[in-house]
């Protein structure tokens, strides 16, 4: 596929340079004299500018998009902890009900274990955290590490916990956290924020381009209800108005419940059957798409390509089977030990320092099916967690043998 987007960028841009070449002659910029006016015509030289503003459109792109497909290999913290941190806190994680909620938080008793802390898991429902919270508060929790849930719907017991020294840590939301101007205090970081969906919508608007050859007509399928996914679309919608002319963007908007449903795939379908010149769909996360490369099939539709952020196991095999094209990844995992970080060095009396820095979680994009299968033959993964050493990386930030 790269290959191929190389060739035609190439094919144009050598037209561009021989049209170019002869715009100086004669015979492409004629005048004519006309009840005494001069009239220009200038058509050629129109063509030339429009070629060549879409060639380095496309040359833009294809740079940083090489960038966006290089795995991390460490993680991107490097401020270690003034000592090793006290053992005995006591750290709850908040694990809501979605798919993602687990993967954020699988590594949580690997980490508690390392830092000598007692954990407790509390399962909520995202728009329902209070309880949750309150229950962590009466267990007596010292921490609390919550994703993808904004502070406002469990605000009597954040002002509680913090009223009692507790200090929160958030994941995928847009809160911002102390240490940032207007931040909330206590909430020690929020990792995966929008400065990160930013950053990662961004790469794969120059993969788009640069994959369409600055022709991508891509649709979005989004649940707004969470604001971190609204500024994933923001962001997405900006890139591509920024780095490609005569791309377009819209939005298919389902809910929890079509996802639940297994409206999705219907959803989609019928869209690209009233839009026929859309050629990208693009889902805000890896649980979104399932049923629906098996839907287009059916409703003969072969013109678009599927992509999407956050990839699990199922969006790698469609790429090795090439019923998707590309996905980014989304280091959930990680996100726990950077919030983990953040309790540690709060623990000490240390400044996070690098906490912007840990918040823009690190990505990358997987385009072809050998890498895809890579991963897959990596032991059955779901997502990817992130460096493969980073539990040793973080033990050495936190002094720990």
């Amino acid at each position: 596929m790269r290959k191929s987007t190389i060739r035609v960028a190439a094919a144009v841009f050598a037209l561009g340079l021989f049209a170019a070449a002869c715009g100086s002659s004669d015979s492409d910029t004629t005048t004519e004299e006309t009840s005494g006016e001069v009239v220009v015509d200038d058509t050629n030289a129109v063509t030339e500018d429009t070629a060549g503003a879409a060639v380095d459109e496309v040359a833009a792109a294809k740079e940083a998009a090489a960038l966006a497909v290089t795995i991390p290999e460490n993680i991107a913290l490097t401020v270690a902890a003034s000592a090793t941190p006290p053992t005995g806190k006591k750290v709850a994680w908040i694990s809501c009900e979605l798919p993602s909620c687990p993967e954020v938080g699988e590594d949580w008793p690997l980490i508690a274990k390392t830092l000598g802390w007692e954990l407790k898991v509390i399962n909520v429902k995202s728009f329902e955290p209070a309880p949750g919270i309150q229950q962590a508060l009466d267990w007596g929790a010292n921490y609390i590490a919550i994703s993808g849930t904004p502070v406002a719907l469990y605000q009597a017991q954040f002002d509680a916990g913090l009223a009692k020294g507790v200090k929160f840590t958030s994941a995928y939301t847009t809160d911002a956290p102390q240490g940032v101007d207007g931040g909330i205090e206590g909430l020690l970081t929020t990792v995966g924020d929008a400065s990160y969906v930013e950053m990662a919508m961004k790469a794969f608007a120059s993969w788009i381009i640069a994959d369409s050859n600055a022709e991508a007509k891509v649709v979005m399928v989004n649940i707004r209800d969470f604001p971190v996914l609204v500024a994933a679309e923001n962001a997405q919608k900006a890139a591509l108005a920024a780095g490609c002319a005569k791309c377009t963007f819209d939005v298919i908007p389902v809910t929890i419940e079509d996802l639940g449903g297994g409206k999705v795939p219907q959803a989609v379908a019928s869209y690209l059957q009233e839009n026929t010149d859309v050629n990208y769909v693009l889902f805000a996360f890896g649980g979104l798409p399932t049923g629906v490369s098996a839907a287009l099939k059916t409703a003969g539709i072969t013109n678009v390509k599927l992509v999407g952020g956050d990839f699990s196991a199922p969006n790698l095999q469609e790429v090795v089977d090439g019923t998707n094209s590309a996905w980014t990844s989304n280091p959930k995992a990680e996100a726990s030990w950077i919030m983990a970080h953040a309790m540690v060095l709060d623990s000490l009396g240390d400044t996070y320092t690098e906490e912007r820095t840990g918040a823009a979680l690190q990505t990358f994009i997987v385009d072809t099916p050998e890498v895809a299968k890579s991963f897959l033959d990596g032991g059955g993964l779901q997502n990817w967690k992130g460096p493969k050493t980073q539990a040793d990386q973080f033990k050495a930030l936190w002094n720990i043998k």
